[in-house]
């Protein structure tokens, strides 16, 4: 090929377009020069002198042995959060008022809604599932009036057991047991393996509703140390397991995690659940954000994927994909199966059948796969635009996580930070809510200059000015600091 040859032109300004237009987003991987050789009649050197013209101008980056990637034009400068340490103590959880505050006024109408976990209704099928609840309630009246099984209704558990294909599991539907939503299910998974004063291993940050049920139950943590790419770190967590007799489970998000984002690679998982295997110590695995993985990847498998004997308790939830008002979520309990139905049956009874027929028969006739397409490019579109508008309105020395999916952004400022006090002047001043990072630790003491904020909603004007009014209150606490540390 001569090097005046206009078709890797072509092809690069082909390539530049669709990054123009946002057919591929910032950090998303390019098709592959093979790919785009066959698919379009190129030759590979073609297709190479096209990438490499684009690397020149900046718009893509070649990574060793994985191929092109969209350059982060606004965020490559900005740093990952820092990797977090393991405290080898057993502590006391003290979050509950904390959190009960920050659920409160992020539900509320009145405040723009940064700090919660939930998508906001312009991206939530509510049309189709009010359509599909009264048709399930015309076509099933006795089941919707009577209380169903502590299990659950069959329909939804059959479509959870054909969806677990997908998940890398082999599942029956007599695997399952449906539940009030993902909570239920973390307090019955912890009740079935725990007995008070027993410690329970997490991610550090970890979610504050975790932390809450850990507290409700008697229950003691040690948080491991965390990578925000690469998750856990295997070594610090078998020396947690030597080190303390009483580890009642291990109790991950193993896929877009929450807060930091990160999914743990298959064979991490596997090598973890051979670890945990080795210390007869079980594995509550919650895989409530797997469905939400980037649109260009495939879907992560789970650690169950690797689990030879049931000691892997998988949770999962519609909240985060399809209504979080009809609170359905489920259980995979493995060995502790009749534990879990005891304990099921001696509380809740049963899950509401309404909800569970309505969820069933949307993922049979609702096209639920089509609308988690949608959903995945939206929401990888929001913590694009989300992280760029945090890297234009905060200071230079902020960090931001790099999620693998979901919707969740933890944002780490300078060491002496007070970003408690950020969220009260953001809500108190200009009703603003996010998530101050002390109430992702046990005590409330760590991360004290980190706060999370959720990027469910459509980046509308609203959400663009409370980013914008977020990084004037960091920059202006950041000032005041240096000037006083400078006196």
């Amino acid at each position: 090929m001569r090097s005046t040859d206009p078709s890797y032109q072509l092809l690069a300004n082909k390539l530049h377009t669709q990054i123009e237009a946002r057919t591929y987003l910032p950090g998303d991987r390019l098709p592959s020069v093979r790919e785009l050789a066959k698919d379009h009649g190129f030759s590979l050197e073609t297709v190479l002198h096209a990438f490499r013209l684009l690397e020149n101008k900046g718009v893509v980056e070649a990574r060793v042995r994985s191929g092109f990637y969209v350059r982060e034009p606004k965020l490559r400068l900005v740093a990952a959060p820092t990797k977090t340490q393991t405290i080898f103590r057993a502590k006391d959880v003290a979050v509950s008022a904390l959190r009960h505050q920050t659920v409160t006024f992020g539900t509320s109408k009145q405040v723009v809604p940064l700090g919660l976990s939930l998508l906001g209704s312009e991206v939530l099928p509510a049309r189709k599932l009010a359509q599909t609840a009264a048709s399930a309630a015309r076509r099933y009246p006795i089941e919707t009036c009577n209380q169903g099984p502590p299990a659950g209704i069959e329909a939804l558990r059959q479509q959870l057991a054909q969806r677990a294909n997908g998940w890398g599991c082999f599942l029956s539907p007599d695997d399952f047991v449906i539940t009030c939503g993902a909570s239920e299910a973390l307090h019955l998974a912890l009740r079935a393996v725990s007995q008070p004063g027993d410690i329970i291993l997490v991610e550090s940050p970890t979610y504050f509703g975790v932390l809450e049920i850990i507290q409700s139950l008697g229950l003691r943590v040690v948080e491991l140390a965390t990578d925000p790419v690469q998750g856990i770190d295997l070594a610090d967590l078998e020396n947690a397991l030597k080190r303390f007799p009483r580890v009642a489970a291990c109790l991950l998000v193993t896929n877009c995690s929450n807060p930091l984002g990160y999914s743990l690679s298959s064979k991490t998982k596997q090598d973890l659940v051979r670890l945990l295997a080795r210390f007869d110590v079980p594995l509550i695995e919650d895989d409530i954000f797997g469905d939400l993985h980037r649109p260009e990847a495939e879907r992560p498998k789970v650690a169950k994927t690797f689990d030879p004997d049931g000691s892997v308790i998988l949770i999962g939830s519609f909240s985060k994909t399809l209504a979080p008002g009809l609170r359905v979520g489920w259980i995979v309990p493995g060995k502790f199966q009749d534990r879990v139905l005891e304990l099921k049956s001696a509380t809740s009874l049963a899950t509401p059948s309404l909800p569970q027929l309505t969820v069933a028969e949307f993922l049979k006739f609702g096209s639920f796969d089509a609308h988690l397409r949608r959903l995945r490019k939206f929401l990888a579109e929001q913590v694009y635009r989300f992280s760029s508008a945090v890297a234009e309105s905060f200071p230079m020395s902020t960090r931001i996580s790099r999620p693998s999916g979901g919707f969740l952004l933890w944002i780490e400022l300078e060491e002496d930070f007070d970003a408690l006090q950020l969220a009260a002047d953001a809500l108190n001043r200009f009703r603003i809510a996010v998530a101050p990072g002390n109430i992702f630790s046990a005590t409330g003491e760590r991360y004290r200059n980190c706060f999370r904020i959720s990027c469910g909603h459509a980046f509308t004007p609203r959400f663009a000015e409370a980013i914008q009014t977020l990084g004037r209150l960091a920059t202006r606490s950041a000032t005041t600091r240096q000037t006083a540390n400078s006196r």
